[in-house]
């Protein structure tokens, strides 16, 4: 487990913010607010779309049509869209067939690399990252934590996607999310969280799952700061 939660550390830095610098959405909002959580192949690629094949909730194999990741200032895809490469995705139903990225920025779609995938520190509160990093981010911490991810060096926590989608499907099942205006993102305006199951059950999860565990309280600060 220790190497799990070092991983996780090794996932958690690098991104931008809306207008002249991207700020990425958390973690926990892409966990609670996609409509589809997969990972899989790309098998095709075309101008506008790409073709991942994942699986659905019930483990079923599916094909699903994407539209293509096209950038906002500040945020880039790691490399350009291929057949043959391995995605992480948060997405949203556009229509029957047809799907996009949750987030306006590269979050929404992470590279699955060696078998890891790194999550950009920025896609936690500034009060999480200090909690992973309580001697701040000295130049030891980000050697330790930097990775690269095709053209981008990205400061983060890395883990395995199997690992990742369980810590997301144990948040997604214990707690639902309420948007207090429509069309927001969590990330950015005041939101209320409740339970799906008794305080028992819920902390079990947090008990199996140190990233499932770091993703709530990462939420409950969202809201704190966000609600005030």
């Amino acid at each position: 487990m220790k190497a799990v939660f070092a991983a996780v550390i090794g996932l958690l830095f690098s991104a931008s913010l809306y207008g002249q610098q991207y700020q990425p959405l958390k973690l926990f909002d892409l966990a609670t607010g996609a409509d589809v959580v997969t990972y899989g192949t790309i098998i095709n690629v075309d101008e506008h779309f790409f073709y991942l094949q994942g699986f659905t909730e019930q483990g079923k194999a599916k094909i699903y049509k994407i539209e293509k990741f096209t950038g906002r200032s500040g945020s880039y895809r790691w490399e350009a869209y291929a057949k043959g490469q391995r995605v992480f995705v948060f997405l949203r139903k556009v229509s029957n067939n047809l799907y996009s990225i949750m987030s306006p920025g590269a979050e929404g779609e992470l590279p699955v690399l060696n078998d890891s995938l790194v999550i950009d520190m920025q896609c936690f509160t500034p009060l999480i990252q200090q909690r992973l990093a309580p001697k701040g981010l000295t130049p030891e911490f980000r050697k330790l934590q930097t990775f690269n991810v095709g053209r981008k060096k990205v400061l983060g926590l890395r883990f395995t996607p199997l690992y990742l989608y369980q810590a997301i499907v144990a948040l997604r099942d214990c707690y639902q999310v309420i948007l207090k205006r429509p069309n927001t993102f969590p990330s950015f305006t005041c939101f209320n969280f409740f339970d799906r199951y008794t305080r028992e059950k819920i902390d079990r999860q947090k008990r199996k799952s140190k990233l499932m565990l770091l993703m709530y309280n990462d939420m409950e600060e969202a809201q704190m700061k966000n609600c005030k």
